[in-house]
């Protein structure tokens, strides 16, 4: 049991680190992506959509993640332009994917843990 807690103590700290890098990666750099991805109308609704604040920023950042993540698919949607995906500059690109793999880790780690845990009773 002492070991699930050790374990249940590392997600905890881990997941709170990674919200904190994710919520200051977005204050410092939505403005900036989204610069780069002016002239799509998805970026633009969604910035119009949502505006500032915490919850705001994190669903604006989203849509640039599925932008990098499935650009076809918000191309044939109308939401951006052919290669828009592209105007991203590389080193912002990687942080955002170090950050969302990061948040799939946990997310992962945390459902290994609720096993552990279910299977101890």
């Amino acid at each position: 049991m002492p070991t699930v807690i050790v374990l249940s103590l590392i997600w905890l700290i881990s997941s709170w680190a990674n919200l904190t890098v994710l919520v200051w990666f977005t204050y410092k750099n939505i403005d900036i992506l989204e610069s780069h991805l002016s002239d799509c109308a998805g970026v633009t609704a969604t910035r119009n959509l949502w505006q500032g604040g915490v919850i705001g920023r994190q669903m604006r950042l989203s849509i640039i993640f599925a932008i990098m993540y499935m650009p076809k698919v918000m191309h044939r949607r109308g939401d951006i332009t052919r290669d828009a995906h592209l105007n991203i500059p590389q080193h912002l690109r990687r942080r955002i994917w170090t950050i969302h793999i990061w948040l799939l880790i946990n997310g992962f780690f945390l459902a290994a843990l609720c096993y552990a845990i279910g299977g101890t009773q």
